[in-house]
């Protein structure tokens, strides 16, 4: 794959869906590595830079935009708290002030009531003659594995338990 393909392949992808930048930097490396593998010479540092910064020149790829994008997705249909998302953010390569702006712009997306509605479904899953206490503790790690902060998940689970 020459480096214009490899802008091609880009622009067409990114035509559908949002990428953030550090989602188009993995690619270029796995396609330079294939390159490797077939015998033809990889891509260069310099020409997976340009190719990234012609993508967000031309708006194709726009890290505070997918960003918002995500936040808005993954708390609307995956129901994550804010670190979770925050956590995959930086993952994919976002960086932390645009991170922070996803976040603060779209906070009233993580309010308490998604918090206590995925406990209340998660509480009326278990099994009713377990201890008290187990149920709660099984209610603090489901929740902080959707990302909630842990004194947010306490008030709730002392709210309806």
């Amino acid at each position: 794959m020459t480096p214009q393909q490899a802008l091609e392949r880009l622009q067409a992808q990114c035509s559908r869906a949002e990428h953030c930048t550090g989602q188009i930097r993995r690619k270029l490396l796995l396609w330079s590595g294939r390159n490797r593998l077939s015998g033809k010479e990889p891509f260069s540092n310099g020409q997976m830079e340009e190719i990234v910064e012609l993508l967000v020149k031309e708006r194709f790829v726009d890290d505070a935009r997918f960003a918002d994008a995500y936040v808005r997705d993954k708390a609307r249909f995956a129901k994550w708290g804010k670190l979770k998302v925050m956590y995959n953010l930086r993952n994919l390569g976002v960086g932390d002030t645009i991170i922070k702006e996803a976040l603060d712009g779209n906070s009233h997306l993580f309010d308490d009531g998604m918090l206590e509605e995925l406990l209340e479904k998660k509480w009326r899953q278990m099994k009713v003659g377990e201890p008290l206490e187990k149920r709660r503790e099984k209610l603090l790690r489901f929740a902080l594995g959707r990302g909630f902060e842990y004194d947010r998940i306490m008030r709730a689970i002392k709210e309806f338990s």
